[in-house]
């Protein structure tokens, strides 16, 4: 019994002594750290990584949607760019980015919109990029009037690569930010509008984005 009670104190007088050593042995290098190049801090990245839940902007946008008196909402546009969605309200279009708590207006980059009565939003790929686009119609007038819409995308690549704009509407002779009298088929994500116009004949076209020009010029689709 008293054999293995020396023994135990043994093993503990060692166990201590290496732990000692080290100890010893760390902080031996860490004076030297210390003095070959003073103190040295070490500063740890903050993760600026907001908490994804999926389905949360949906949900949120729903509820979003039921605080205001509604024309048009869209569908939500998420890419490697952000989280996006379009409001009618009657004489406003918002535009909201979602930063992963909550949908901010970012309607700065509208520009004020392409007139003072918006009517509907459309929501679909219009750039064939596999990323939700916009095209936004107007009244001229506030409750009759002709119509013309505009197209509101991101670009494919380049400076302007997940700067959400306006894009160019080339008609065959003019280019403008917007388009005359405009028909939308919703369900196929066309738009059609008339093209340029001479005596002999007029012309009625779709739609079609250019990435090269990164506009959306005309293809014929029927005259008469």
């Amino acid at each position: 019994m008293n054999n293995f009670i020396r023994k135990s104190r043994l093993v503990f007088v060692l166990s201590f002594a290496v732990l000692s050593a080290c100890s010893d042995s760390s902080a031996s290098k860490s004076d030297d750290s210390a003095g070959a190049t003073g103190t040295t801090t070490t500063t740890v990245p903050i993760s600026t990584t907001v908490p994804w839940v999926k389905g949360a902007p949906e949900a949120a946008w729903a509820a979003w949607l039921t605080t205001f008196a509604v024309v048009d909402a869209s569908e939500i546009s998420e890419s490697e760019c952000g989280v996006f969605a379009v409001l009618v309200t009657e004489e406003s279009l918002t535009f909201y980015s979602w930063d992963g708590v909550q949908w901010s207006d970012k309607s700065d980059v509208l520009g004020g919109g392409r007139g003072k009565y918006p009517l509907k939003v459309y929501s679909s790929d219009y750039t064939n990029d596999g990323v939700i686009d916009y095209f936004v119609t107007y009244r001229t007038r506030k409750n009759s009037g002709s119509t013309f819409g505009g197209f509101f995308t991101i670009p494919w690549s380049g400076d302007l690569r997940c700067v959400w704009n306006w894009v160019d509407i080339d008609d065959g002779r003019d280019i403008s930010k917007v388009i005359d009298s405009p028909e939308v088929d919703q369900r196929k994500g066309k738009v059609y509008a008339a093209g340029y116009v001479n005596r002999r004949y007029s012309s009625r076209r779709q739609l079609k984005y250019s990435p090269s020009a990164n506009s959306f010029v005309f293809d014929d689709v029927f005259q008469k």
